[in-house]
This record gives structure tokens, sequence and C-alpha cells, in this order.
């Protein structure tokens, strides 16, 4: 069954973005459970998103015990069997901390010391306990999908697919590009000494938050100088450069700041954006449901685009395109565009990695890079802001600044970009030559004064009210940076305002 019941009695479907939520969560804390009665004080830390779950590793950096993933899988698999049901119950925050000190979880506890000095929702499984940031399921017997999977030096968790009527994935590409990705980015917040919610507010505590935010920033430009020196070592062979990446990934400020390592080495790039070729509005292809798909590749003239690249390769010249999105047209923009003898195109777009986009240039002259925002920080061992949730922050207030978007219109609208996203992006980033992380250690606490009042707003009537609740409950565990800490050139800047460049 794909519907099920929450511990406060709601009846959700696990293909709502609300109730895929819960399951995980919920399966997550079955997990633990499980892993506290086969190894005692064992503790295991959550990483990354891969293979369509989640990958954890021994906190202590040893390798797992021997036989932990049959042991663990088939005790899961007991509770669950025997339909344990969940419980809750409500604490101060210093009983929280006493019970969470006494169960040797010290990772709760410091995420707590941070916390507004409130009640506390613990929720109970068996003997195993945690705090509640998102709902749960009423009872174990429904969190029978689920696959573990040994990975790197730890595992990964993998659940069901929404929409698949609760099936795993068939897939078996282990994204070892963005494991690898993942790895750099916990190893830069090692040498920072931020690697958590609590660490990042100790520092902000201490007057050290400047301090880190340059040399994030830093970070962010020796990783960019990096790129473009690849992008000269293989020019001219690869003279043309694929930038994609999801939704409010900061690829239009990577571009620029691309640009400027660009021209530093000598280059003259020429920037096109897939936005310009999108077929008339009346065009483009629609959903099942009728309603338009503006994702979907047929929904660019990719014709008319390899027509032009092909020209400029060849030596002439064109004239770019400009699309309205208020009338649905296209029409000349008046920028004539002819190559010089160190030029380079950069193509950027949700499509700019499918290989259907350009017919008549061959995969080995293109250089592509993906850009997304992996979240560095966990909240604790249990608890990560995923790449989705971050990525839905910084959308929920770039809409509000910018597009005349209520918080309420962005989550409604985040779950369709999503699925987008799963179909039309995430299937072609392991193509990539490069990736970019464009997350920054202490975005949250920049994020948070921007956010709070525009998720409050949010009422109990609408389903989108549980997902504000949600991004809150995370918010919680950080303390406030006030945005003009931020560089005029960091990414954060396409999303709070006051940006150094032009868009």
């Amino acid at each position: 069954m794909n519907t099920f019941s929450t511990i406060s009695g709601e009846r959700v479907s696990f293909d709502s973005k609300h109730g895929a939520e819960i399951y995980r969560r919920s399966l997550l804390l079955l997990m633990q459970t499980a892993v506290s009665e086969e190894f005692g004080r064992l503790r295991i830390q959550i990483g990354q998103t891969l293979m369509n779950g989640y990958y954890f590793e021994n906190e202590s950096g040893n390798p797992l015990p021997e036989g932990f993933i049959e042991k663990v899988t088939l005790r899961m698999r007991e509770i669950s069997g025997r339909d344990e049901r969940f419980s809750k119950k409500k604490v101060s925050r210093t009983r929280a901390a006493k019970l969470f000190r006494a169960a040797g979880r010290r990772d709760k506890v410091d995420a707590l010391n941070f916390l507004p000095d409130r009640d506390i929702e613990l929720v109970y499984l068996r003997g195993y306990f945690d705090y509640m940031i998102a709902e749960g399921v009423s009872s174990a017997g429904v969190l029978r999908v689920f696959r573990l999977i040994p990975y790197g030096g730890g595992f990964v968790l993998q659940f069901p697919q929404r929409f698949s009527g609760m099936k795993l994935p068939d897939s078996q590409d282990r994204q070892e590009k963005l494991y690898e990705v993942y790895l750099e980015s916990r190893r830069w917040g090692e040498i920072l000494g931020v690697t958590s919610a609590a660490e990042l507010n100790r520092c902000i505590n201490n007057g050290e938050v400047s301090t880190l935010i340059k040399v994030q920033e830093a970070f962010h430009g020796k990783k960019l100088g990096i790129i473009a020196d690849r992008i000269k070592e293989l020019y001219p062979r690869k003279r043309i450069v694929f930038v994609s990446g999801p939704s409010s990934s900061g690829k239009t400020t990577f571009l620029k700041r691309l640009g400027i390592q660009l021209r530093v080495n000598g280059f003259d790039p020429v920037e096109i954006s897939l936005d310009d070729y999108f077929v008339p509005r009346e065009k483009t292809p629609r959903k099942p449901s009728g309603e338009m798909d503006f994702e979907c590749l047929q929904a660019l003239d990719t014709a008319f685009f390899s027509s032009q690249i092909l020209e400029l390769l060849g030596g002439g010249r064109i004239t770019l395109p400009k699309y309205s999105f208020k009338t649905g047209l296209r029409k000349k923009s008046g920028r004539s565009l002819k190559l010089s003898g160190n030029s380079v195109i950069v193509v950027e777009g949700i499509h700019a990695l499918n290989p259907g986009l350009c017919g008549g240039i061959a995969e080995e002259e293109k250089f592509r890079i993906f850009v997304s925002a992996l979240t560095q920080l966990r909240i604790d061992n249990d608890t990560r802001i995923f790449t989705s949730d971050s990525r839905l922050m910084r959308r929920i207030i770039r809409d509000s600044l910018f597009r005349n978007y209520s918080a309420l219109e962005s989550i409604e609208r985040f779950p369709l970009v999503r699925e987008g996203e799963d179909e039309y992006v995430f299937p072609f980033q392991d193509t990539a030559d490069v990736f970019f992380n464009s997350s920054l250690i202490y975005e949250q606490a920049v994020l948070k004064p921007f956010l709070e009042s525009r998720l409050s707003s949010l009422r109990d009537t609408v389903p989108e009210y549980y997902e504000a609740r949600r991004l809150l409950n995370y918010l919680d565990f950080f303390l406030p940076v006030p945005p003009d800490e931020v560089t005029q050139t960091s990414i954060l800047r396409e999303f709070i305002g006051e940006s150094g460049f032009r868009y």
C-alpha cells in the first residue's frame, strides 16, 4: 500500500513529498534501532544522498563490524514484521539533553545546546529514541521496502522511489563521482573544524564566522581556478563548455565567476543560455495531465541551437536569440557573435549535458561541468540537510525577493521541479568531467533570518505547511549570521541579493 498512518493519526501517501519524507525519516529510525540492538553503542554517521538512499559510515572512521549489513537487515525486518509501534513524548530541552547524554549520544546533546529553550518532541521505537524533525509513521509494519548496500567504507540505506509502487530502484549506478565530491567536501569541513551545526554555532559565538566565510569563498575561488586551468589544458580540442545543474544550484553566479577565471587564463568566454532557445509556447510539449512541460528537452529548439553552434565553430557569425517568458516567443536579441582565436563557448542550462541537445558535435569535443549544492553540514549523526532542502531554501528566498512568489507558491511548485530534474538533469550528471559543489558551509545560518518570517506565514490549513514546519525545525539548530558578512561575489548573493554581478 502507498498510504500509511502517522503517529499523529494523519493518513498520507508515499507518493507525496510529505509522505516520502515521513517514510525515509522513520526508516532511518528503524535502522538506528536495529544498529543499537545489534551493536550496542556503535555510532554510525549520515553522509551524502547516493543511489536513492542515504550513505552512512562508522563515526570513528573504522570499518564496520563483520556481518553488519546482514545483522542489521535481519533485525530491521524482524521489527517491521512485528509491526512495532512508534510513540512520541514531549519533554523539556534539559530533560532531552539528559536522556541523550545518558545514552552516550553526544552529537544530540551538542545539537540541542543551541536550540531555543522550549519543549522537545521525542519519538520512540522499542528502546531507541530521537527528536522529531518531521512526523513519523505510526508503526514499523509499513517500513518493508528498503535495502542496505555496502559502499565505500560504509553502506547505503536505500529506500523506494516515489511513484514506483513502493519499489526499490532497478539501477545499480553507484554515482562514484558524486561520492568523490562528498569526500572532498567532508575533508574540507574537517580542515575548517566545522562538520556540524553545533561546530558552526560555536564558530559564530566565538566571533570567527567572518574568517570562516572568507576561507570558504576562497575555496570556491580555488576550485573555479582549477576548472579554468583544466579547460585551458584541453583547449582547443575541447572548445565548448556545457554547464548543467538542478534549479537553485547557483549556475548563474558560477558562470560569472568561471568567466573571470577563463579571462585570467587568456580566454574570451562566450556565454549562451539555453533558456533563449525555447520553442514558441504553443509548440511546447504537454504532460499527460495537459500541463505544459517546460522541463523536457523537446521544449527547446535543439535543431536551431545546433545550427547556431556549428555555425560558430565553423567560423561564421550568428545573432543570438532572446526568449520572452512573458509572451512565450523568441526574437533576435541584436547580440551578434563570431568567435575569435581565443574564444571558449560556454553553454548553460538544465539540458546542457543531455547528448541529444546538440547534433554534429562529437562527445570528445565537449567539456562538461555539473553544478549542485551538496550540503556539507550535519545537524547530528542521523540528521543532515540534504541538497534538495538547501536548494528549496535558496529558491524560496529568491522567488520572494525577485519573482514576487510567496513561500507557499515556491514549496507548491518544487515537487514538479524535482520531477523534471530526476528525469532530465540527474541522469546525465555522471557524464560530467567536473563537479562543482556550490554549497557553503555557513549558508543555513545566513538564510535563516530570510526564511523564518516567510515560512512562519503558512497556516496548517494548507498541505505546504508541513514542509514549511520541517524546514523551520532544521533552521532552529542554527544561529543566525548577518548577510553583511557575505562577500559580493558569493554564490549566495544570487539568492539573497546585493550581488557584485549583474544577472
